[in-house]
């Protein structure tokens, strides 16, 4: 995902003031016994900045025990390894889900989008590969727009294509061509408004990717810029004929989102901390919560620079001595329709499922869900009245869509 350097005063302030909390709360809270578990109560602290900003620590263990810890059960796969039929996926783009749980899946090698009811069973397919109305070059996403009518992201045909809930289509928007960002992290919030990535051809040399938020119409009403990792998480390779960048694994960077309400979260994955900010650029929440570091092992290491030959193939170092020691704390994060923070952290590989740990609307860390189906991030999962829709791939590396049940005592 596209980010920034934070080059606000004030935010800068806010982010070292709360590093500094975080960096005291580590150290306090890593003498207390890892193994505690939750009892009911929450054992964290909440700090006011200056500014207002409302910073949220979080031991290593959470509030839920045994008995109130939510469970996640998958109740529907839809998938198959092999077949001609509407459920054989190549790849899925992204989801979205109606108001009556019909399923609805944008496949990105076919460029159509298949719908399934709730029990799994197809019921239609919209569009096709193309140019023409209601037709894809290149769909990347979906959003529900206010008037119940669905919005299908088109940047290869730049245009986004509506259509209703019978298929039918309705009209097109024209958009910005020519760029792709997977996967699309835009959304309508519920105030209206549509967010959709564009080109700030002002802000730098050659431009750079800003996120802007729309009326229904397409007008434009602002562009919201997301903080910067540092510069040096790449090896680079400048040539006569060009440019040349590959992402150093295992490095921090920064994931973000547009919460329901129109709010920019980001992650800083290497500390385990959120942000929630205003559109007006005011930090009102910082959440962190104490967690245990997962070194970088020399197998792995071996691994990563061996998946980097198309880039040494080219003429390019990849130097060994760059990769961090450590894993960075948060792999990514969503946002569910009830408020609460789940969040992917990177954990050991033990073979027991995939961990969230979620967090309340106020930043309080209840608890860990573990999930037979991990949440990955291209494309964006949807949390949506008490279920999770996600995609993951089975051993095989076929792509499903699984539909996930969040049981709450």
């Amino acid at each position: 995902m596209w980010i920034e350097r934070p080059t606000d005063p004030a935010l800068l302030r806010s982010v070292r003031k709360s590093i500094l909390i975080g960096a005291i709360a580590f150290a306090v809270l890593s003498c207390a016994d890892d193994s505690r578990r939750g009892n009911g109560d929450w054992d964290g602290t909440v700090d006011t900045l200056p500014s207002g900003t409302m910073v949220v620590s979080n031991p290593s263990y959470g509030v839920w025990d045994s008995s109130s810890a939510w469970r996640a059960v998958e109740e529907l796969r839809i998938g198959t390894l092999e077949g001609s039929g509407p459920d054989l996926f190549g790849g899925i783009a992204a989801l979205e889900v109606d108001d009556a749980g019909r399923i609805y899946v944008l496949e990105s090698q076919a460029q159509e989008l298949r719908v399934f009811d709730t029990s799994g069973e197809w019921v239609r397919t919209i569009g096709r590969e193309g140019g023409g109305p209601g037709e894809f070059r290149q769909a990347i996403g979906m959003a529900w727009a206010p008037d119940g009518n669905l919005w299908v992201v088109d940047p290869g045909n730049s245009r986004i294509s509506v259509f209703d809930t019978t298929g039918a289509y309705v009209t097109m928007h024209r958009i910005l061509g020519g760029y792709v960002m997977m996967p699309w992290p835009g959304r309508f919030d519920v105030h209206g408004s549509f967010y959709h990535y564009g080109m700030d051809i002002d802000a730098e040399p050659g431009g750079r990717f800003v996120m802007v938020r729309f009326d229904t119409l397409l007008n434009p009403l602002d562009t919201i810029r997301v903080p910067r990792p540092p510069e040096d998480r790449y090896f680079e390779l400048r040539t006569d004929g060009g440019f040349s960048r590959a992402g150093i694994p295992y490095s921090a960077s920064i994931e973000s989102r547009i919460g329901p309400n129109g709010d920019l979260w980001f992650a800083t994955t290497g500390n385990y901390h959120l942000y929630k900010r205003s559109l007006a650029g005011d930090t009102s929440l910082i959440i962190s919560r104490e967690f245990e570091t997962v070194p970088v092992s020399a197998e792995e290491v071996d691994s990563a620079i061996a998946r980097l030959e198309w880039f040494t193939r080219q003429g390019g170092r990849v130097e060994r001595s760059r990769f961090p020691s450590v894993k960075p704390a948060v792999h990514s994060f969503y946002l569910d329709d009830d408020g609460h923070v789940w969040v992917v952290p990177v954990v050991p590989d033990t073979g027991s499922g995939y961990p969230a740990d979620v967090f309340d609307p106020d930043g309080r860390y209840l608890g860990r869900v573990q999930l037979d189906s991990g949440l990955r991030g291209n494309p964006i999962p949807i949390f949506l009245r008490g279920r999770i829709y996600a995609a993951t791939f089975d051993d095989f590396g076929v792509p499903y869509v699984v539909r996930i049940r969040i049981e709450k005592p």
